[in-house]
Protein backbone atom coordinates (compact mmCIF):
# COMPACT_ATOMS: atom_id res chain seq x y z
CA UNK A 1 0.00 0.00 0.00
CA UNK A 2 1.40 3.22 -0.44
CA UNK A 3 1.24 6.71 0.77
CA UNK A 4 -1.78 8.89 -0.97
CA UNK A 5 0.02 11.21 -3.08
CA UNK A 6 -1.90 14.00 -1.71
CA UNK A 7 -4.07 14.55 1.42
CA UNK A 8 -7.52 15.35 1.07
CA UNK A 9 -8.81 18.58 3.37
CA UNK A 10 -9.47 16.95 6.47
CA UNK A 11 -12.97 17.70 7.20
CA UNK A 12 -13.82 17.14 3.58
CA UNK A 13 -12.20 13.57 4.56
CA UNK A 14 -14.20 13.00 7.03
CA UNK A 15 -17.60 14.16 5.45
CA UNK A 16 -17.00 11.52 3.26
CA UNK A 17 -16.55 8.85 5.21
CA UNK A 18 -18.84 9.55 7.97
CA UNK A 19 -21.86 12.41 6.45
CA UNK A 20 -22.28 15.11 7.52
CA UNK A 21 -19.99 17.52 9.51
CA UNK A 22 -21.29 18.69 12.75
CA UNK A 23 -17.75 21.00 13.61
CA UNK A 24 -16.75 24.34 11.34
CA UNK A 25 -14.13 24.37 9.42
CA UNK A 26 -11.56 25.78 11.45
CA UNK A 27 -12.80 29.28 11.40
CA UNK A 28 -12.95 31.39 14.39
CA UNK A 29 -14.51 34.48 13.38
CA UNK A 30 -15.16 35.18 16.83
CA UNK A 31 -11.68 37.14 16.86
CA UNK A 32 -12.22 38.89 13.38
CA UNK A 33 -11.96 42.26 13.37
CA UNK A 34 -15.43 43.96 11.87
CA UNK A 35 -15.22 45.22 8.57
CA UNK A 36 -17.59 47.77 9.14
CA UNK A 37 -15.46 50.78 7.94
CA UNK A 38 -17.61 53.32 9.88
CA UNK A 39 -17.36 51.42 13.39
CA UNK A 40 -14.45 49.39 12.86
CA UNK A 41 -14.33 47.33 16.57
CA UNK A 42 -11.36 47.00 18.71
CA UNK A 43 -9.20 43.83 17.63
CA UNK A 44 -9.89 41.04 20.28
CA UNK A 45 -7.83 37.77 20.58
CA UNK A 46 -7.93 34.86 23.14
CA UNK A 47 -5.19 33.50 24.61
CA UNK A 48 -5.81 29.53 26.13
CA UNK A 49 -3.03 27.93 28.37
CA UNK A 50 -3.31 25.68 31.21
CA UNK A 51 -4.07 26.92 34.33
CA UNK A 52 -1.39 27.31 36.99
CA UNK A 53 -1.71 24.68 39.05
CA UNK A 54 -1.10 22.19 36.14
CA UNK A 55 1.87 24.23 34.93
CA UNK A 56 2.97 27.69 36.00
CA UNK A 57 5.40 28.52 32.91
CA UNK A 58 2.28 28.60 30.48
CA UNK A 59 0.40 30.90 32.61
CA UNK A 60 3.32 33.65 33.13
CA UNK A 61 3.86 33.64 29.37
CA UNK A 62 0.35 33.98 28.78
CA UNK A 63 0.15 37.25 31.24
CA UNK A 64 3.31 39.01 30.28
CA UNK A 65 1.71 38.66 26.67
CA UNK A 66 -1.38 39.88 27.78
CA UNK A 67 0.19 42.84 29.38
CA UNK A 68 1.88 43.83 26.12
CA UNK A 69 -0.66 43.03 23.86
CA UNK A 70 -2.88 45.60 25.84
CA UNK A 71 -0.04 47.96 25.97
CA UNK A 72 -0.21 47.72 22.27
CA UNK A 73 -4.12 48.49 22.05
CA UNK A 74 -5.31 45.14 21.57
CA UNK A 75 -8.35 43.69 23.76
CA UNK A 76 -7.02 40.26 25.30
CA UNK A 77 -8.75 37.77 27.21
CA UNK A 78 -6.59 34.71 29.08
CA UNK A 79 -8.67 31.34 28.76
CA UNK A 80 -7.30 28.74 31.26
CA UNK A 81 -8.03 24.89 30.65
CA UNK A 82 -7.07 21.71 31.37
CA UNK A 83 -4.06 20.19 29.34
CA UNK A 84 -6.54 17.59 28.09
CA UNK A 85 -8.85 19.93 26.71
CA UNK A 86 -6.13 22.37 25.60
CA UNK A 87 -4.32 19.90 23.65
CA UNK A 88 -7.67 18.82 22.27
CA UNK A 89 -8.83 22.16 21.42
CA UNK A 90 -5.80 23.01 19.81
CA UNK A 91 -4.46 19.71 18.06
CA UNK A 92 -8.06 18.26 17.17
CA UNK A 93 -10.52 20.66 17.12
CA UNK A 94 -8.68 24.27 15.69
CA UNK A 95 -10.52 26.22 18.16
CA UNK A 96 -7.86 28.95 19.31
CA UNK A 97 -6.74 32.09 18.75
CA UNK A 98 -3.35 31.84 20.94
CA UNK A 99 -2.11 29.75 22.54
CA UNK A 100 0.80 28.46 25.23
CA UNK A 101 1.66 25.05 25.49
CA UNK A 102 5.12 23.02 25.29
CA UNK A 103 5.69 20.97 22.18
CA UNK A 104 6.82 17.39 23.11
CA UNK A 105 10.00 17.90 21.28
CA UNK A 106 11.97 15.83 18.54
CA UNK A 107 14.91 14.01 17.97
CA UNK A 108 15.36 15.45 14.29
CA UNK A 109 15.11 18.95 12.91
CA UNK A 110 12.72 16.98 10.55
CA UNK A 111 10.24 17.96 13.32
CA UNK A 112 9.81 21.37 10.71
CA UNK A 113 8.31 19.19 7.81
CA UNK A 114 5.68 17.93 10.12
CA UNK A 115 5.05 21.68 11.88
CA UNK A 116 4.78 23.24 8.90
CA UNK A 117 4.63 21.53 5.52
CA UNK A 118 1.05 22.50 3.88
CA UNK A 119 -0.02 19.09 3.19
CA UNK A 120 -0.93 18.84 7.01
CA UNK A 121 -2.24 22.32 7.39
CA UNK A 122 -5.94 20.71 7.90
CA UNK A 123 -4.87 17.59 9.43
CA UNK A 124 -5.66 16.58 13.01
CA UNK A 125 -2.31 16.19 15.66
CA UNK A 126 1.04 17.97 16.40
CA UNK A 127 1.35 18.22 12.50
CA UNK A 128 0.92 21.61 11.16
CA UNK A 129 -1.75 22.72 13.80
CA UNK A 130 -1.77 26.09 13.12
CA UNK A 131 -3.10 25.77 9.78
CA UNK A 132 0.13 27.36 8.15
CA UNK A 133 0.23 27.12 4.13
CA UNK A 134 3.57 28.01 3.47
CA UNK A 135 4.67 30.70 1.03
CA UNK A 136 5.74 29.22 -2.40
CA UNK A 137 9.09 27.78 -2.13
CA UNK A 138 8.85 26.79 1.52
CA UNK A 139 7.46 23.36 0.87
CA UNK A 140 10.16 22.61 -1.60
CA UNK A 141 12.73 23.12 1.18
CA UNK A 142 10.91 20.80 3.45
CA UNK A 143 10.64 18.17 0.63
CA UNK A 144 14.76 18.88 -0.10
CA UNK A 145 15.97 18.69 3.23
CA UNK A 146 14.82 14.89 3.74
CA UNK A 147 17.05 14.08 1.04
CA UNK A 148 20.14 16.05 1.74
CA UNK A 149 23.27 15.28 3.62
CA UNK A 150 26.06 16.91 5.48
CA UNK A 151 26.28 19.98 4.95
CA UNK A 152 24.19 20.60 2.19
CA UNK A 153 20.56 19.73 4.57
CA UNK A 154 22.53 22.54 7.39
CA UNK A 155 22.35 24.88 4.49
CA UNK A 156 19.14 24.54 3.77
CA UNK A 157 17.39 24.42 7.32
CA UNK A 158 19.28 27.53 7.90
CA UNK A 159 17.18 28.84 4.96
CA UNK A 160 13.69 27.29 6.91
CA UNK A 161 14.94 28.82 9.84
CA UNK A 162 15.22 31.94 8.37
CA UNK A 163 12.12 31.75 6.75
CA UNK A 164 10.35 30.79 10.17
CA UNK A 165 11.88 33.79 11.42
CA UNK A 166 9.62 35.51 8.73
CA UNK A 167 6.51 34.04 8.79
CA UNK A 168 5.94 32.94 12.26
CA UNK A 169 3.61 30.71 12.10
CA UNK A 170 4.13 30.28 16.22
CA UNK A 171 6.85 32.05 18.26
CA UNK A 172 9.31 29.57 20.38
CA UNK A 173 9.98 31.01 23.66
CA UNK A 174 12.46 28.97 25.90
CA UNK A 175 13.73 25.48 26.29
CA UNK A 176 13.79 23.81 29.62
CA UNK A 177 16.22 22.37 31.75
CA UNK A 178 13.66 20.48 33.34
CA UNK A 179 15.33 19.17 36.62
CA UNK A 180 13.88 15.98 38.10
CA UNK A 181 14.27 15.14 41.64
CA UNK A 182 15.64 11.95 42.48
CA UNK A 183 16.39 9.91 45.55
CA UNK A 184 19.71 8.04 44.78
CA UNK A 185 19.46 4.90 47.32
CA UNK A 186 18.10 2.67 45.38
CA UNK A 187 19.51 2.92 42.12
CA UNK A 188 22.23 4.41 39.99
CA UNK A 189 22.87 6.28 36.51
CA UNK A 190 19.72 8.31 36.61
CA UNK A 191 22.31 10.46 34.70
CA UNK A 192 22.83 7.63 32.47
CA UNK A 193 19.97 8.71 30.01
CA UNK A 194 16.53 11.15 30.70
CA UNK A 195 13.65 10.24 31.94
CA UNK A 196 12.55 12.27 28.92
CA UNK A 197 12.93 8.79 27.27
CA UNK A 198 11.94 5.30 28.02
CA UNK A 199 15.31 4.84 27.87
CA UNK A 200 15.83 6.47 30.68
CA UNK A 201 13.70 3.73 32.88
CA UNK A 202 15.67 0.96 31.33
CA UNK A 203 19.07 2.15 31.98
CA UNK A 204 19.39 2.29 35.83
CA UNK A 205 20.99 -0.31 37.70
CA UNK A 206 19.89 -1.42 41.22
CA UNK A 207 22.09 -0.81 44.20
CA UNK A 208 23.16 -3.20 46.67
CA UNK A 209 19.93 -4.22 48.54
CA UNK A 210 21.69 -4.44 51.65
CA UNK A 211 21.41 -0.61 51.35
CA UNK A 212 17.61 0.13 50.80
CA UNK A 213 16.51 -1.25 54.18
CA UNK A 214 13.10 -2.00 54.81
CA UNK A 215 12.32 -0.46 51.55
CA UNK A 216 10.77 -2.38 48.58
CA UNK A 217 13.57 -3.39 46.44
CA UNK A 218 11.32 -4.97 43.49
CA UNK A 219 9.58 -2.15 42.97
CA UNK A 220 10.51 1.82 41.18
CA UNK A 221 8.24 4.01 42.35
CA UNK A 222 7.99 7.59 40.45
CA UNK A 223 5.74 10.42 40.79
CA UNK A 224 3.68 12.11 38.58
CA UNK A 225 1.27 15.10 38.43
CA UNK A 226 -0.13 14.16 35.12
CA UNK A 227 -3.09 12.05 35.95
CA UNK A 228 -4.10 11.51 31.88
CA UNK A 229 -1.37 8.30 31.95
CA UNK A 230 -4.02 6.93 34.25
CA UNK A 231 -7.29 7.52 31.88
CA UNK A 232 -5.51 7.03 28.41
CA UNK A 233 -3.23 4.47 27.05
CA UNK A 234 -3.95 5.40 23.46
CA UNK A 235 -0.29 5.47 21.44
CA UNK A 236 -2.33 7.67 19.14
CA UNK A 237 -4.51 9.80 21.12
CA UNK A 238 -2.15 13.11 21.14
CA UNK A 239 -4.29 14.94 23.85
CA UNK A 240 -2.86 12.36 26.35
CA UNK A 241 0.37 12.42 25.10
CA UNK A 242 3.26 14.48 26.22
CA UNK A 243 6.54 12.40 25.55
CA UNK A 244 5.40 9.18 24.91
CA UNK A 245 7.44 7.74 27.75
CA UNK A 246 4.82 5.29 28.92
CA UNK A 247 4.24 3.90 25.53
CA UNK A 248 7.78 3.62 25.17
CA UNK A 249 7.56 1.21 27.61
CA UNK A 250 4.91 -0.39 26.52
CA UNK A 251 5.65 -0.79 23.06
CA UNK A 252 8.62 -0.95 20.79
CA UNK A 253 9.76 0.05 17.85
CA UNK A 254 11.86 -1.04 15.38
CA UNK A 255 14.54 1.37 16.16
CA UNK A 256 15.37 3.87 18.72
CA UNK A 257 17.09 6.77 18.68
CA UNK A 258 20.02 6.32 21.18
CA UNK A 259 22.54 9.63 21.41
CA UNK A 260 22.22 10.95 18.02
CA UNK A 261 21.62 8.03 16.18
CA UNK A 262 18.59 5.24 15.70
CA UNK A 263 19.74 1.99 16.53
CA UNK A 264 18.02 -1.29 15.91
CA UNK A 265 15.74 -2.57 19.07
CA UNK A 266 13.26 -4.86 17.48
CA UNK A 267 15.04 -5.23 14.44
CA UNK A 268 18.08 -7.23 14.59
CA UNK A 269 19.81 -5.65 11.76
CA UNK A 270 18.67 -3.48 8.55
CA UNK A 271 20.58 -2.72 5.48
CA UNK A 272 19.87 0.13 1.85
CA UNK A 273 19.81 -0.39 -1.39
CA UNK A 274 18.91 2.87 -3.15
CA UNK A 275 16.10 4.14 -1.38
CA UNK A 276 15.31 0.63 -0.44
CA UNK A 277 15.55 -0.46 3.35
CA UNK A 278 15.59 -4.45 4.31
CA UNK A 279 14.54 -4.92 7.85
CA UNK A 280 15.02 -7.71 10.16
CA UNK A 281 13.23 -8.93 13.25
CA UNK A 282 15.19 -10.04 15.96
CA UNK A 283 14.11 -14.23 16.43
CA UNK A 284 11.59 -15.20 18.58
CA UNK A 285 9.70 -11.78 19.42
CA UNK A 286 5.86 -11.70 21.36
CA UNK A 287 2.93 -9.98 22.05
CA UNK A 288 2.54 -9.29 25.82
CA UNK A 289 -0.58 -11.47 25.14
CA UNK A 290 1.64 -14.32 23.87
CA UNK A 291 0.85 -13.92 20.14
CA UNK A 292 3.56 -14.17 18.16
CA UNK A 293 4.88 -10.37 16.44
CA UNK A 294 5.74 -11.04 13.10
CA UNK A 295 6.35 -8.76 9.88
CA UNK A 296 3.22 -8.29 9.01
CA UNK A 297 2.03 -6.32 12.12
CA UNK A 298 5.11 -3.92 11.21
CA UNK A 299 3.55 -2.90 7.81
CA UNK A 300 -0.22 -2.91 9.39
CA UNK A 301 1.37 -0.35 11.66
CA UNK A 302 2.55 1.91 9.04
CA UNK A 303 -0.60 1.10 6.64
CA UNK A 304 -3.08 2.12 10.13
CA UNK A 305 -0.95 5.31 10.73
CA UNK A 306 -1.37 6.08 6.88
CA UNK A 307 -5.48 5.46 7.57
CA UNK A 308 -6.62 4.83 10.39
CA UNK A 309 -9.82 2.82 8.61
CA UNK A 310 -6.86 0.51 7.31
CA UNK A 311 -8.12 0.51 3.94
CA UNK A 312 -6.89 1.69 0.45
CA UNK A 313 -9.89 3.73 -0.45
CA UNK A 314 -10.16 6.72 -0.62
CA UNK A 315 -10.91 9.35 1.53
CA UNK A 316 -7.97 8.72 4.03
CA UNK A 317 -8.19 9.48 7.91
CA UNK A 318 -4.52 9.69 9.11
CA UNK A 319 -3.49 8.84 12.55
CA UNK A 320 -2.91 12.22 14.13
CA UNK A 321 0.56 11.55 15.45
CA UNK A 322 3.81 10.32 13.86
CA UNK A 323 3.04 11.77 10.52
CA UNK A 324 6.65 13.21 10.36
CA UNK A 325 8.01 9.23 10.51
CA UNK A 326 5.03 7.78 8.80
CA UNK A 327 5.77 10.12 5.42
CA UNK A 328 8.94 9.00 5.44
CA UNK A 329 7.48 5.47 3.76
CA UNK A 330 6.16 5.01 0.24
CA UNK A 331 5.76 1.37 0.59
CA UNK A 332 6.46 -1.07 3.35
CA UNK A 333 6.08 -4.82 2.11
CA UNK A 334 6.55 -7.97 4.70
CA UNK A 335 7.81 -10.32 2.89
CA UNK A 336 8.27 -13.35 5.52
CA UNK A 337 7.43 -13.38 9.54
CA UNK A 338 10.84 -11.29 9.99
CA UNK A 339 11.49 -9.42 6.75
CA UNK A 340 10.04 -6.08 6.01
CA UNK A 341 10.84 -4.06 2.92
CA UNK A 342 10.17 -0.08 3.11
CA UNK A 343 10.52 2.08 0.27
CA UNK A 344 11.81 5.17 1.87
CA UNK A 345 11.35 9.05 0.60
CA UNK A 346 14.93 10.24 2.18
CA UNK A 347 18.27 10.15 2.63
CA UNK A 348 19.52 7.37 5.49
CA UNK A 349 19.96 10.13 7.98
CA UNK A 350 16.66 10.75 7.94
CA UNK A 351 15.15 7.72 6.51
CA UNK A 352 15.66 5.42 9.74
CA UNK A 353 13.65 8.10 11.49
CA UNK A 354 10.94 6.19 10.49
CA UNK A 355 11.55 3.03 12.51
CA UNK A 356 10.96 4.79 15.43
CA UNK A 357 6.77 4.28 15.76
CA UNK A 358 5.73 2.17 18.45
CA UNK A 359 4.49 -1.34 16.38
CA UNK A 360 1.15 -2.15 17.22
CA UNK A 361 -0.35 -5.58 17.15
CA UNK A 362 -2.45 -6.28 14.18
CA UNK A 363 -4.76 -8.74 15.69
CA UNK A 364 -5.43 -5.91 18.43
CA UNK A 365 -6.01 -2.99 16.16
CA UNK A 366 -7.61 -4.33 13.31
CA UNK A 367 -10.77 -4.32 15.12
CA UNK A 368 -10.56 -0.81 15.90
CA UNK A 369 -10.67 0.43 12.11
CA UNK A 370 -14.57 1.20 12.09
CA UNK A 371 -15.46 5.22 12.10
CA UNK A 372 -16.70 6.45 15.18
CA UNK A 373 -17.80 9.62 16.79
CA UNK A 374 -17.48 10.98 20.09
CA UNK A 375 -18.22 14.03 22.08
CA UNK A 376 -15.87 17.01 22.84
CA UNK A 377 -14.64 16.31 18.78
CA UNK A 378 -15.90 18.90 16.80
CA UNK A 379 -16.37 16.55 13.31
CA UNK A 380 -17.95 13.11 13.09
CA UNK A 381 -16.25 10.46 11.15
CA UNK A 382 -12.77 9.31 13.58
CA UNK A 383 -11.74 5.84 14.07
CA UNK A 384 -12.23 3.69 16.79
CA UNK A 385 -8.09 3.33 16.73
CA UNK A 386 -7.80 7.49 17.33
CA UNK A 387 -10.23 7.52 20.15
CA UNK A 388 -10.52 4.54 22.27
CA UNK A 389 -8.75 4.45 25.46
CA UNK A 390 -6.76 1.51 25.31
CA UNK A 391 -6.83 0.60 28.53
CA UNK A 392 -6.11 -3.20 28.55
CA UNK A 393 -2.79 -1.97 26.12
CA UNK A 394 -0.79 -5.07 24.38
CA UNK A 395 2.50 -4.47 23.47
CA UNK A 396 5.49 -6.19 23.09
CA UNK A 397 7.90 -3.20 25.31
CA UNK A 398 9.95 -4.37 28.58
CA UNK A 399 6.70 -3.84 30.81
CA UNK A 400 3.41 -4.79 30.64
CA UNK A 401 0.13 -3.20 31.96
CA UNK A 402 -1.00 -4.59 35.15
CA UNK A 403 -3.31 -2.60 36.64
CA UNK A 404 -4.79 1.19 36.76
CA UNK A 405 -6.42 3.04 39.60
CA UNK A 406 -7.94 6.34 37.61
CA UNK A 407 -5.63 9.78 38.63
CA UNK A 408 -4.30 7.55 41.35
CA UNK A 409 -1.99 5.03 40.22
CA UNK A 410 -0.68 2.98 37.24
CA UNK A 411 1.39 0.37 37.65
CA UNK A 412 3.34 -2.08 35.02
CA UNK A 413 5.12 -5.32 35.88
CA UNK A 414 8.38 -6.52 34.54
CA UNK A 415 8.03 -8.80 30.60
CA UNK A 416 10.37 -11.78 31.36
CA UNK A 417 9.90 -12.51 27.72
CA UNK A 418 11.33 -9.53 26.48
CA UNK A 419 14.77 -9.79 24.26
CA UNK A 420 16.65 -7.54 26.23
CA UNK A 421 16.68 -9.78 29.05
CA UNK A 422 18.87 -12.31 27.58
CA UNK A 423 20.75 -10.13 25.70
CA UNK A 424 24.51 -11.12 24.14
CA UNK A 425 26.64 -9.00 26.23
CA UNK A 426 28.14 -7.68 22.57
CA UNK A 427 24.69 -6.51 21.45
CA UNK A 428 24.89 -2.68 20.64
CA UNK A 429 22.15 -2.19 23.18
CA UNK A 430 23.96 -3.62 26.05
CA UNK A 431 23.52 -1.01 28.56
CA UNK A 432 20.15 -1.90 28.40
CA UNK A 433 21.21 -6.06 28.90
CA UNK A 434 18.88 -8.06 31.74
CA UNK A 435 15.99 -5.63 31.28
CA UNK A 436 14.43 -3.22 34.24
CA UNK A 437 16.25 -3.82 37.13
CA UNK A 438 13.08 -4.10 39.32
CA UNK A 439 9.95 -6.24 38.92
CA UNK A 440 7.44 -3.53 39.10
CA UNK A 441 7.35 0.11 38.00
CA UNK A 442 4.16 2.35 39.64
CA UNK A 443 3.61 5.73 38.86
CA UNK A 444 1.69 7.39 41.41
CA UNK A 445 -0.12 10.38 40.64
CA UNK A 446 -0.17 13.67 42.76
CA UNK A 447 -2.07 16.78 42.68
CA UNK A 448 1.12 18.50 42.62
CA UNK A 449 4.86 18.99 42.13
CA UNK A 450 4.79 20.40 45.95
CA UNK A 451 3.63 17.06 46.92
CA UNK A 452 5.65 14.80 44.37
CA UNK A 453 8.72 16.25 46.20
CA UNK A 454 7.22 15.62 49.49
CA UNK A 455 6.80 12.26 49.02
CA UNK A 456 10.36 11.87 47.54
CA UNK A 457 11.94 13.29 50.49
CA UNK A 458 9.81 11.15 52.72
CA UNK A 459 11.32 7.97 50.82
CA UNK A 460 8.11 7.13 49.32
CA UNK A 461 9.34 8.11 45.74
CA UNK A 462 12.45 7.38 43.74
CA UNK A 463 11.90 10.09 41.53
CA UNK A 464 9.74 12.55 39.64
CA UNK A 465 8.77 11.48 36.55
CA UNK A 466 8.68 14.77 34.92
CA UNK A 467 10.93 18.25 35.08
CA UNK A 468 9.92 20.27 38.16
CA UNK A 469 8.40 23.41 37.74
CA UNK A 470 10.71 26.44 38.95
CA UNK A 471 9.09 26.85 41.99
CA UNK A 472 9.62 23.39 43.48
CA UNK A 473 13.24 23.30 42.25
CA UNK A 474 14.34 25.06 45.53
CA UNK A 475 12.35 23.01 47.70
CA UNK A 476 13.96 19.77 46.41
CA UNK A 477 17.30 21.39 45.94
CA UNK A 478 17.36 22.28 50.54
CA UNK A 479 16.20 18.46 50.68
CA UNK A 480 19.57 16.35 51.72
CA UNK A 481 17.74 13.30 50.47
CA UNK A 482 17.37 14.45 46.87
CA UNK A 483 19.44 14.91 44.16
CA UNK A 484 18.60 17.22 41.00
CA UNK A 485 19.20 15.85 37.82
CA UNK A 486 19.11 18.75 35.13
CA UNK A 487 18.32 17.57 31.70
CA UNK A 488 18.30 20.16 28.72
CA UNK A 489 15.25 18.92 26.55
CA UNK A 490 13.61 19.49 22.88
CA UNK A 491 10.10 20.21 24.25
CA UNK A 492 10.23 23.88 23.78
CA UNK A 493 7.66 26.08 25.32
CA UNK A 494 5.82 28.37 22.59
CA UNK A 495 2.76 30.28 21.55
CA UNK A 496 0.94 29.13 18.32
CA UNK A 497 -1.22 31.68 16.44
CA UNK A 498 -4.15 30.07 13.84
CA UNK A 499 -3.21 31.84 10.77
CA UNK A 500 -6.11 30.65 9.46
CA UNK A 501 -8.05 33.60 10.56
CA UNK A 502 -7.35 37.70 9.86
CA UNK A 503 -5.62 39.20 12.03
CA UNK A 504 -3.72 36.17 12.48
CA UNK A 505 -3.71 35.22 9.24
CA UNK A 506 -1.45 38.24 8.54
CA UNK A 507 2.45 37.44 9.16
CA UNK A 508 3.46 40.93 10.09
CA UNK A 509 1.00 41.12 12.55
CA UNK A 510 1.99 37.40 13.60
CA UNK A 511 5.77 39.06 13.88
CA UNK A 512 4.57 41.68 15.66
CA UNK A 513 3.35 39.75 18.15
CA UNK A 514 6.21 37.59 18.77
CA UNK A 515 8.25 41.04 19.10
CA UNK A 516 6.12 41.82 22.23
CA UNK A 517 7.71 38.66 24.28
CA UNK A 518 10.36 39.48 26.15
CA UNK A 519 12.65 36.46 26.23
CA UNK A 520 15.36 37.29 28.52
CA UNK A 521 12.54 38.45 30.85
CA UNK A 522 10.68 35.42 31.13
CA UNK A 523 13.89 33.00 31.27
CA UNK A 524 14.19 34.97 34.94
CA UNK A 525 10.40 35.56 35.97
CA UNK A 526 8.38 32.36 34.56
CA UNK A 527 11.49 29.89 34.14
CA UNK A 528 13.23 31.67 37.27
CA UNK A 529 16.40 31.18 35.09
CA UNK A 530 16.09 27.26 34.86
CA UNK A 531 15.78 27.74 30.53
CA UNK A 532 17.50 29.16 27.48
CA UNK A 533 15.86 31.56 25.75
CA UNK A 534 15.03 30.71 21.98
CA UNK A 535 13.65 32.01 18.68
CA UNK A 536 14.29 28.89 16.48
CA UNK A 537 12.61 25.14 16.96
CA UNK A 538 15.48 24.00 16.36
CA UNK A 539 17.85 26.17 18.18
CA UNK A 540 18.44 24.25 21.46
CA UNK A 541 17.96 21.77 22.76
CA UNK A 542 19.52 19.39 19.41
CA UNK A 543 23.25 19.08 18.13
CA UNK A 544 25.13 21.03 17.58
CA UNK A 545 25.10 21.66 13.60
CA UNK A 546 21.52 22.60 14.24
CA UNK A 547 22.66 26.14 16.06
CA UNK A 548 20.71 28.13 13.76
CA UNK A 549 18.07 30.84 14.35
CA UNK A 550 17.83 34.90 14.47
CA UNK A 551 16.56 37.08 17.56
CA UNK A 552 13.49 38.67 16.39
CA UNK A 553 13.87 42.21 18.94
CA UNK A 554 12.21 42.78 21.98
CA UNK A 555 10.06 46.07 21.36
CA UNK A 556 11.10 47.73 24.80
CA UNK A 557 14.49 47.29 27.00
CA UNK A 558 15.15 43.47 27.41
CA UNK A 559 14.69 41.97 30.90
CA UNK A 560 11.51 44.62 31.92
CA UNK A 561 9.05 42.30 30.62
CA UNK A 562 7.23 46.08 29.27
CA UNK A 563 7.52 46.91 25.88
CA UNK A 564 7.80 50.61 24.99
CA UNK A 565 4.30 51.36 23.95
CA UNK A 566 4.52 53.52 20.66
CA UNK A 567 7.39 51.00 19.52
CA UNK A 568 5.21 48.19 19.81
CA UNK A 569 1.77 50.43 18.17
CA UNK A 570 4.33 51.45 15.02
CA UNK A 571 4.75 47.47 14.71
CA UNK A 572 1.19 46.59 14.38
CA UNK A 573 0.98 50.29 11.71
CA UNK A 574 3.95 48.60 9.83
CA UNK A 575 1.54 45.58 9.83
CA UNK A 576 -1.28 47.69 8.00
CA UNK A 577 -3.15 48.28 10.87
CA UNK A 578 -4.63 51.61 12.49
CA UNK A 579 -5.90 52.75 16.17
CA UNK A 580 -9.03 54.86 16.54
CA UNK A 581 -9.24 58.14 18.64
CA UNK A 582 -9.39 56.08 21.63
CA UNK A 583 -6.21 54.03 21.25
CA UNK A 584 -7.65 50.56 20.31
CA UNK A 585 -5.75 48.88 17.36
CA UNK A 586 -8.30 48.52 14.29
CA UNK A 587 -8.86 47.44 10.79
CA UNK A 588 -8.28 50.35 8.70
Amino acid sequence: MSVPGSLTDRRTVLAGAAGVLTGSAGCLNRFQASVDRDTPDQISLSIASVPADEDSVPVRIARHLADNLGTAGIDVSLQPVTTERLWRNVLLNGEFDLYVGQHPGYGDPDVLYELLHSRFSEEPGWQNPFGYVNVPGVDDLLDSQRDATDGTRTRILDSLVETFRTEAPFSVVAYPEEPRAIRPDRYDRWEHRSLESPLGYLGLRAKNPDAIGDRDAETLHVGTSNGRITRNLNPLAVEFRDRWVVVGLLYDSLGRRIETDVEPWLAREWSWDDDRLRVTLREDLAWHDGEPLRAADVAFTYRLLWDTTATEEEPSVPAPCFRSQSTLVERVEATDDRTIEFEIDAAPEVGLHALTVPVLPRHVWEERTDLTSIAGFDFDGVTEAVVHDNMQPVGSGPLRFDSVEPNTRLEFVRNDDHFLVDLPEDDPLSAFAGGPPYERLVFACSPSQANVVEAIQAGQLDASAGGLTPTEIERARSASEIELGFEDVSAFYHVGFDVRNAPLSNPRFRQAISRLLDREYLRTDAFEGYATPAFSPITAGSSGEWQAGHEAGFAGVSGTGAVEEERARELFREAGYIYNESGELVVR
